[in-house]
């Protein structure tokens, strides 16, 4: 039974990564890679709690030493990402969102992992002329070129469920769109995290098909929902 590896398990999506990981009898363990202490009852209320194995790194030496304590043949998966705003500068948001992500990508191929599922956002484009979707395809263009086995992005548009991390705007766009969700295309309509998460979750645990590289659009997304 395979182990999967989470960064950014705080967040939204990686709390929900982690949870449906301990869920799914196929997983053995779920490491989780963080820079502080965890209360893993807190943090993940609904996870099968036996199977969290939390590993405290130092994200100044992110890469290698999540190298160390990945094993060969585990799906891993980055749900790391902040703003420009809470970062305190682009330069600060670049290195979390493309500094921290690379590394760990790379981290990943030094372990041999068998795939990697990186969280990126509707509208990723290294060429776009908005710097936050820029950021995002950057880095699916360079943890593209890395050669892994198998990686995949998911590019889920404004996000549902999300607790209150201080994101005003999107808190009161959510707040707004979600009751007209279900009438906007659904390569637009806000999801939920759950929905983003179980995409994942089962892209990566289904061997991806034997593809070597694709995304999860946010319409595939939706499509993927159970009624």
């Amino acid at each position: 039974m395979p182990t999967a590896i989470v960064l950014g398990a705080t967040g939204a999506i990686g709390q929900q990564l982690v949870t449906q990981l301990t869920q799914r009898g196929e997983v053995e363990s779920v490491i989780v890679i963080t820079r502080r202490e965890l209360d893993i009852t807190r943090e993940f209320p609904n996870a099968i709690v036996s199977k969290i194995q939390p590993a405290l790194l130092d994200f100044d030496q992110l890469e290698a030493q999540a190298a160390e304590c990945m094993p060969a043949g585990a799906v891993a998966f980055v749900a790391l990402g902040t703003t420009k705003k809470q970062a305190g500068s682009k330069a600060a948001f670049r290195r979390v969102d493309h500094g921290l992500v690379l590394a760990f990508a790379r981290a990943c191929k030094t372990a041999g992992v068998s795939g990697l599922g990186v969280v990126t956002a509707h509208g990723a484009n290294a060429r776009s002329s908005v710097f936050y979707n820029r950021v995002k395809g950057e880095v699916e263009r360079d943890v593209q070129s890395l050669g892994l086995p198998c990686v995949f992005f998911a590019r889920p548009s404004l996000l549902l469920g999300r607790p209150e991390d201080g994101r005003l705007a999107e808190s009161w766009a959510s707040a707004l769109l979600a009751p007209a969700s279900r009438w906007l295309p659904r390569s637009v309509r806000p999801i939920e995290v759950r929905v983003v998460a179980a995409a994942m979750v089962d892209a990566a645990l289904g061997a991806a098909d034997g593809r070597v590289s694709f995304v999860l659009s946010n319409a595939a997304m939706h499509q993927s929902e159970s009624p």
